[in-house]
């Protein structure tokens, strides 16, 4: 071991150092631990959020979603996908959508809600995987009754269950005397339960063909649903679609779509590094602090050091080196306390969350890279915190250090 790396740590840790120095040298790895451990926290915690979100939206809706600019939807809608399909790359999967507003009536009260006809058999969304009670079947029963899929929400709020029989209004256009509303009395077949109470509340599901007929669009439909290799690519290829196919074609990613949920994500994650950093920069304060008291108790053993010929260098190396001491222990010790509090939750699941979060849990995603940044920073502060006591230990004169008491 080095001399000056032996020195520091008998300043800082020996037995015959005062009580005071051990308490603030403790106080200042105690500050750089806990900065480190709610910086991993709170971006583990960010992303996770951001990966929930994007990971649900993406298996509730399409990745792209293409719609018409006429009001009539797309008749020729077999040609677009094709003319799709073959020019851009990416694509995993494809199928048309009939969605309208409608009124569902039941005898708890009337509820808008948005009413999706899918193809059961290309269906893109997860809704098949998230059936809470009864099937997903939206074949219709005869012609009489059809068959639909109620989100969770909706089902409570309206009273409704599997095998519960509802009346559907279909609205196309302003209802009038001369524009009146189509009926169509359902049985819902399943309650789906997404994870995204909004949408729970507002979506329901049925076949594309009795969509159609509800809405009266004849055998036309109002959108094309996309599904790509990677959502990341969703703007990408939205903006292919539109050179490719041109009008009436509408294309929008689920960016475009669900942009107030994603700016919120983003607006949560963009100041948190900064406050918490802030933790960070306050506590390498502390070691400028601890140190510059090292340095005025270890003034006459820096005297005796000048004495037997230690250059300025070595007195820096030495406070130098019980800086870095405190830093390193510090982080350390806030990675052992941030990943340990993020695997816990992680595996034990000990905060809920309210509804408003589309969660029920504290979202953990643990991302080694960003680790290693905020350690490497936290380290980074630190040695620039200790080179202003360490310059000053080494300008101490001899003679003053010696007579110093």
């Amino acid at each position: 071991m080095k001399y000056s790396s032996f020195i520091a740590l008998r300043y800082l840790f020996s037995k015959n150092s005062s009580g005071f120095i051990h308490f603030i040298t403790a106080i200042s790895i105690l500050g750089v631990a806990l900065g480190v451990a709610a910086l991993i926290i709170a971006t583990s915690i960010m992303n996770g959020f951001e990966k929930e979100i994007r990971d649900k939206v993406a298996g509730l809706v399409a990745h792209v979603q293409v719609n018409s600019f006429k009001s009539d939807g797309l008749p020729d809608y077999k040609e677009g996908m094709k003319l799709i399909r073959d020019s851009i790359s990416g694509i995993a999967g494809m199928s048309e959508i009939v969605q309208k507003e409608a009124v569902l009536r039941t005898k708890a009260g009337v509820e808008g809600l948005l009413l999706k006809g899918i193809v059961p058999e290309t269906d893109l969304s997860s809704v098949r995987n998230k059936i809470l009670r009864g099937a997903y079947n939206l074949q219709p029963l005869d012609t009489i009754f059809s068959r639909l899929l109620v989100g969770n929400k909706l089902a409570a709020k309206m009273k409704i269950d599997t095998g519960s029989k509802v009346i559907v209004f279909g609205l196309n256009g302003i209802p009038s005397p001369a524009n009146t509303p189509k009926i169509k009395q359902f049985i819902v077949s399943g309650i789906y339960e997404s994870g995204m109470n909004e949408y729970e509340d507002i979506i329901d599901y049925t076949h594309h063909k009795t969509a159609q007929k509800t809405i009266d669009f004849g055998n036309n439909v109002t959108g094309i649903e996309i599904k790509l290799d990677n959502f990341e690519n969703a703007e990408r290829v939205s903006n292919a679609i539109k050179r490719v196919a041109g009008y009436p074609y509408y294309p929008r990613s689920m960016f475009k779509l669900y942009k107030p949920l994603f700016t919120w994500v983003e607006l949560q994650k963009a100041p948190t590094p900064i406050i918490l950093g802030l933790i960070i920069i306050v506590a390498t304060f502390n070691i400028v602090g601890t140190l510059l008291m090292l340095v005025l108790e270890k003034t006459q053993s820096i005297g005796i050091l000048k004495s037997l010929g230690t250059s300025r260098a070595g007195i820096m190396k030495i406070f130098l080196t019980s800086g870095l001491v405190i830093g390193i222990t510090g982080v350390v010790l806030g990675n052992v306390i941030g990943l340990g509090i993020c695997i816990a939750e992680l595996k034990f699941r000990f905060f809920s969350l309210p509804e408003i979060y589309y969660m029920s849990n504290v979202p953990i995603l643990i991302e080694p890279l960003q680790i290693i940044i905020i350690s490497l920073l936290a380290l980074l502060l630190t040695f620039l915190a200790t080179i202003i006591p360490a310059y000053l230990a080494s300008k101490l004169e001899p003679v003053r250090a010696l007579r110093f008491s």
